[in-house]
């Protein structure tokens, strides 16, 4: 997930495209027009009020008539591997329109910087998990982990400490985790701590050591590595752009 690249972007399409497939999940969300999509045979369309979500290695294929323009989201399958169990069209409320019309101005006013896509992205993907989730209800043992890991990952962490509280042995906790939440318990730990990190480096009232005791790392310079190979540049580099 480290090295996974994602994108937004504002799109338009014309005519016809060819069938194919991408190694990453793509979000097509209306701003103006149609887009008729057939995907895995499934047709559907992408217009006022409804949304696609084109899981990776899909085929699909499209048509647009007239003028059209979307929000076109590239979501690397280790970032939100639990995309493939949503439904592929989907129909937005209106919280879910309003952060599309927000994406929008952003992507126009320029915000192409990588870690503020990262973050609009991993929101969108939140809303979405909310709204479409009902099919990612967790196995009681593994909902016993996720929820210890919500709750406690500040502090230290074993996957054996895992295993034991869910009462699976370690591989099948690795194995049932990875299967239904999309990473295995140690990755999703790292997420839930550079995420929070990111939140509290925006918010600006701690200093970086405080934040890494926050989020489990009692060394700064362990903190510090974890946080630049995740989003690419280090704390302190997000705490000068949040001043």
């Amino acid at each position: 997930m480290k090295n996974a690249r994602s994108k937004i972007q504002l799109k338009s399409y014309s005519d016809h495209g060819q069938t194919h497939a991408h190694d990453h999940h793509q979000l097509v969300l209306p701003l103006v027009g149609k887009l008729s999509l057939s995907v895995n045979s499934r047709a559907g369309e992408v217009a006022e009020g409804r949304a696609a979500i084109i899981a990776a290695g899909q085929d699909h294929d499209f048509e647009a008539r007239d003028d059209n323009r979307f929000v076109v989201a590239d979501v690397p399958d280790g970032l939100a591997p639990m995309l493939d169990r949503l439904p592929c069209f989907v129909q937005l409320d209106a919280g879910l329109e309003h952060y599309v019309q927000f994406l929008h101005a952003q992507l126009q006013q320029g915000a192409e910087g990588s870690q503020t896509q990262h973050q609009m992205l991993l929101l969108l993907i939140q809303l979405l998990q909310e709204r479409f989730g009902d099919r990612l209800r967790l196995d009681r043992r593994v909902d016993v982990a996720k929820r210890f890991i919500d709750e406690h990952f500040h502090q230290k962490i074993t996957v054996n400490q895992l295993a034991t509280i869910a009462h699976l042995s370690v591989r099948q906790l690795n194995q049932l985790f990875r299967e239904q939440v999309g990473l295995p318990p140690h990755h999703y730990l790292t997420e839930l701590r550079m995420q929070t990190a990111w939140q509290l480096l925006e918010r600006g009232d701690l200093s970086i050591q405080h934040i890494a005791d926050a989020v489990g790392y009692s060394s700064l310079s362990a903190f510090s590595d974890r946080f630049a190979q995740h989003f690419g540049h280090s704390p302190s580099h997000f705490r000068r752009l949040s001043k």
